[in-house]
């Protein structure tokens, strides 16, 4: 098994380091078996998410819908952000609750998988984000004084013969000058990691401004970053080291979806909220699976 277009993203990158059997089910077997059952069930429950990431999510659209109201004259009171907010969060919880009801014939008891109601708290949290962002001084001179663009989280970009996901998320252009914004919503723990992300998001365009804004001990820090030529090659050679250690990972598979070559996760934190947990020897027992894995291997 291999892919037929080289594929990058945080969160396959993420995952593979995590946990490579996962990283091969998500975008190996579930990518390219999307007509057997097997293929179409790993799919569903990978598409599912806990209520703290569809709170990410949910902050994420409402920004986006408050800037497209914004562009037309449109403002929006704090009270009409808190109830956007959590009508679009209510609405990601509906949809996974119906995922789940699907899927609940399987029945696996340790699954991570229950249908939930939207919580509170987590309600108050995402619609605060919100609305801290939307009042922030550089947030709102850049909607008066340009206009701004959004970018699909979707949008892909080729760069040497590998597709890369870690696009902007509004675009903000003045004249000849142009700004890519991007929401951090999990936050960058040091400024390499914030330049690192810099230089990604700026891959396969002209010379932008980029502006991250990073969730951080309770308020935004913004970073304005002009990316240089040297960490521009530095992120092509890393990506290119991701893409071929994604692709070896997945060739290990071979022909039949023979999974006994594939590592298991690093550590059993990374096992806690496995979408495919319950389809996993190492589920109860990591330490233990390993072991046997590399008696096999020996």
């Amino acid at each position: 098994m291999h892919p037929i277009q080289r594929t990058w993203s945080r969160t396959r990158i993420n995952l593979m380091q995590r946990c490579p059997r996962a990283f091969v089910l998500r975008y190996g077997i579930a990518a390219y078996a999307t007509k057997h059952p097997t293929g179409q069930m790993l799919r569903e429950y990978f598409s599912i998410q806990t209520p703290w990431i569809l709170m990410q999510m949910s902050i994420r659209e409402t920004i986006r819908d408050y800037v497209e109201d914004y562009q037309i004259g449109m403002r929006w009171s704090t009270n009409l952000i808190q109830l956007k907010f959590n009508q679009i969060f209510r609405h990601r919880i509906q949809d996974r609750n119906s995922i789940i009801s699907k899927l609940s014939t399987w029945n696996e008891k340790n699954s991570m998988f229950h249908r939930v109601n939207p919580e509170q708290h987590l309600e108050e949290i995402g619609a605060e984000r919100c609305i801290k962002l939307i009042q922030d001084e550089l947030f709102i001179q850049l909607l008066n004084t340009t206009v701004f663009k959004s970018i699909s989280p979707l949008k892909s970009k080729i760069v040497d013969g590998i597709k890369i996901y870690n696009s902007a998320d509004f675009c903000a252009e003045k004249g000849k000058r142009s700004m890519l914004i991007r929401i951090n919503l999990f936050g960058y723990s040091s400024i390499d990691q914030i330049n690192q992300n810099a230089a990604l998001i700026s891959l396969g365009t002209e010379k932008k401004t980029i502006v991250q804004y990073s969730w951080k001990n309770g308020k935004w820090f913004i970073h304005k970053t002009n990316v240089s030529k040297k960490e521009n090659k530095s992120i092509r050679q890393l990506i290119r080291l991701d893409s071929k250690e994604m692709e070896r990972i997945l060739k290990l598979v071979g022909t039949k979806n023979n999974l006994e070559l594939i590592p298991f996760a690093d550590s059993s934190r990374s096992c806690m909220h496995c979408s495919v947990r319950f389809l996993c020897p190492a589920k109860d027992r990591l330490e233990e699976a390993k072991g046997e894995q590399m008696a096999l291997m020996c």
